[in-house]
């Protein structure tokens, strides 16, 4: 075959692969926007990948990352990190990704350095790629309203604040949970009479949608500290058959209503979300998970008791 008809057969296998890579992101879920500031969880495995030269990759498929020429290969250049098999620092091999596990956050920032070279001509790339990695402590999440357990009578609805910890900007923080609320009649010892009530979703901020972020009614945004204060239901007093009675209402945080049977009750991040790709889904365990609020029917004062005055001695 000539070499110009070689030529213009690369030049359209290179203009239908940049087309198609242009509607195309690799393993769907990945984004090329270098202009992204990475964060990452700590402990949880991550990859990075990178886009094969069209030339020498020609039948590359973005959606399943297959198909990557023969005699293509890729260097990574990083420290502070651990890759996985075959990939090595500073060492060309024949996949276009690197697959870091348990990350820390000592020494976050990092730095990933990588280039492609193919073995056939024995050339490598004149430029590099460089992008950087936050890696961050796991968020955190605690009820910071403290028990009140000596009301007199029903009072109107109480504020409870729940704090929350993660070193990410203000517009990506967003966090997954829920709240139960438990209504229950005591004694008083505190000991259970019976259940008035419970909603096991009286706040439910799921993976999903993740709410409770910046725009959420009561959420306050101050990297790296974040609150969400709301309000429990009004505090009535219950009364079974007349009797009014000591009533507990309880509010737990828990994990959200979709975050599914396989996870431990706790909170989940929009970037510790992120961070489940290669590893599934998980949670971190509240710091402090419950507030309790009781109302107490005010005593009832019993008549006063005498010797009648038509006492009879004998």
């Amino acid at each position: 075959m000539r070499k110009s008809t070689l030529l213009n057969l690369a030049l359209v296998l290179m203009a239908t692969f940049m087309f198609a890579s242009a509607n195309a992101q690799i393993l769907t879920s990945y984004t090329a926007d270098e202009s992204e500031v990475m964060y990452q969880t700590a402990g949880r495995t991550f990859r990075l990948y990178t886009l094969p030269d069209p030339i020498y990759s020609p039948t590359y498929d973005p959606a399943t990352n297959a198909n990557l020429g023969g005699n293509s290969q890729w260097r990574f250049v990083f420290s502070g990190l651990t890759a996985t098999a075959p990939v090595v620092n500073n060492t060309y091999v024949a996949q276009n990704f690197v697959e870091f596990t348990n990350p820390s956050t000592t020494g976050s920032p990092f730095t990933v350095v990588v280039d492609e070279r193919n073995t056939l001509i024995g050339c490598a790339s004149a430029t590099t790629r460089t992008t950087t990695i936050n890696v961050i402590a796991a968020p955190t999440a605690e009820m910071v309203t403290a028990d009140a357990t000596t009301f007199c009578g029903p009072q109107a609805a109480q504020p409870m604040q729940i704090a929350f910890v993660e070193n990410v900007p203000n517009n990506l923080a967003a966090f997954a949970f829920s709240i139960e609320e438990v209504v229950d009649r005591i004694d008083g010892s505190g000991a259970l009479l019976g259940n008035v009530s419970t909603n096991a979703t009286f706040l439910n901020s799921t993976v999903a949608a993740k709410p409770v972020k910046s725009g959420y009614a009561g959420f306050t945004a101050a990297t790296p500290d974040f609150t969400l204060d709301i309000n429990t239901s009004a505090l009535l007093v219950a009364n079974v058959a007349g009797v009014d009675y000591r009533t507990r209402y309880t509010y737990t945080l828990k994990k959200a209503s979709d975050a599914g049977v396989a996870v431990a009750d706790g909170v989940i991040s929009a970037i510790s979300h992120k961070s489940d790709f290669i590893q599934g889904l998980t949670s971190y365990t509240f710091t402090d998970n419950q507030v309790v609020f009781i109302v107490n029917p005010a005593p009832a004062t019993g008549p006063i008791y005498h010797i009648p005055n038509d006492y009879a001695y004998y």
